[in-house]
């Protein structure tokens, strides 16, 4: 089943990215991490193939920025899509992504290789 992403950001104190709102302007290339809290706002359904889509939609985000919570960070990334996907190695695509977000990885600074 495929899902959508509502368009819009949560207001107020919800809304953690605006710590990172002028490094988005000056690095647009540069990947950020964060965590997010969703559910779904609305679900809408194909009445000729009956497809039904849920609509997540973001409640609250908020913007890591400190370097040992961005390791647990990676390793919970690394750890929920092998759970998801039954692989154990990353695709390049996402370890590159992963490199971007986190930096290089330090496997003697990850505690589940300790």
């Amino acid at each position: 089943m495929s899902a959508k992403l509502a368009g819009k950001l949560p207001v107020g104190e919800s809304n953690g990215l605006a710590v990172i709102g002028r490094e988005l302007l000056e690095t647009p290339g540069k990947v950020h991490v964060a965590i997010v809290l969703i559910d779904c706002s609305k679900i809408q359904q194909d009445v000729d193939t009956g497809d039904v889509v849920p609509t997540a939609r973001i409640r609250r985000i908020e913007v890591i920025k400190d370097p040992d919570d961005g390791k647990r960070m990676r390793m919970l990334l690394r750890r929920e899509f092998e759970r998801r996907t039954g692989r154990v190695v990353l695709p390049f695509e996402m370890q590159e992504e992963m490199e971007r977000a986190f930096g290089p990885e330090d496997r003697d600074d990850d505690p589940d290789r300790r």
